[in-house]
């Protein structure tokens, strides 16, 4: 049986947590209060104005629970607005800032340039099959 750390699962997790260590690394440099789970929330937020917490969560890979933590935060912090669905009381509306879209704004060069450090040497067709090998198991996975 294969070590832990000679499975590609290892490697895809160790990468996966080296890149958002350096991505939270770069994104504090413009924000310190600012986690990438946030920011991810927030674009995910300007692209999907009308997405649930629900939603939201499934977007960025993150339990509702989490997502919901997420959102006082960013509430407090002045990057959303909350306010309750007067259709679904059950709901709530959440709206963007102008502090949250300056701010993505800002950090557009930032993920631009994490990208293309993560990926330098890395051919297109490589990245390719990569995500083919990875949809592979993404596929495998869901069929049970």
């Amino acid at each position: 049986m294969l070590k832990a750390e000679e499975t590609i699962f290892y490697s895809i997790e160790s990468s996966i947590k080296a890149y958002r260590k350096f991505a939270q690394a770069n994104i504090r440099k413009i924000d310190p209060s600012l986690t990438i789970d946030q920011s991810m929330l927030i674009d995910k937020l300007i692209e999907n104005p009308f997405a649930t917490q629900k939603e939201l969560a499934e977007l960025i890979f993150k339990d509702v629970a989490s997502v919901t933590r997420m959102i006082e935060l960013l509430v407090k912090a002045g990057f959303i607005t909350r306010k309750t669905n007067p259709d679904n009381r059950r709901q709530n509306i959440l709206t963007p800032t102008k502090k949250s879209k300056d701010l993505l704004d800002k950090l557009r060069s930032t993920v631009k340039s994490n990208r293309e450090k993560a990926l330098k040497n890395i051919t297109a067709k490589d990245l390719e099959k990569c995500k083919q090998t990875l949809n592979k198991i993404l596929q495998n996975i869901e069929k049970g």
